[in-house]
């Protein structure tokens, strides 16, 4: 096997890594520039895995100790009031993010204007 005939495929390989890692690192800047934790009056929106049922989510969140409001925009996705003194996300959870400037993305009821001011 001569070298140039390895060539083309160690460059395609080299293309696609570089492509899967520059998606990887836009998708963990996106995440980190959302507004996350638990803290102040805003409600937060707790992520579970999307294959969650919503009442093993709910659950999951009241035993945690949690307010649940509703769900969110997703069944897997559980509406709660931020209890300032647990920084820590029920079992199971992904991620919790502020409902403030999300703009309905994961809350149903503010997307439908029933969010009460």
């Amino acid at each position: 096997m001569e070298p140039s005939a390895a060539t083309p495929r160690t460059g395609a390989a080299a293309a696609a890594m570089l492509v899967v890692l520059l998606t990887l690192l836009v998708g963990a800047a996106a995440l980190a520039s959302l507004p996350q934790g638990r803290e102040g009056g805003e409600p937060v929106a707790i992520v579970f895995p999307f294959w969650m049922s919503g009442a093993e989510a709910v659950a999951r969140s009241f035993a945690a100790g949690d307010r649940v409001l509703r769900s969110g925009r997703l069944p897997s996705i559980v509406v709660v009031a931020p209890r300032p003194e647990s920084a820590s996300l029920p079992r199971g959870a992904w991620l919790s993010l502020t409902l403030a400037g999300l703009a309905g993305c994961l809350d149903g009821a503010a997307a439908q204007g029933d969010e009460p001011r």
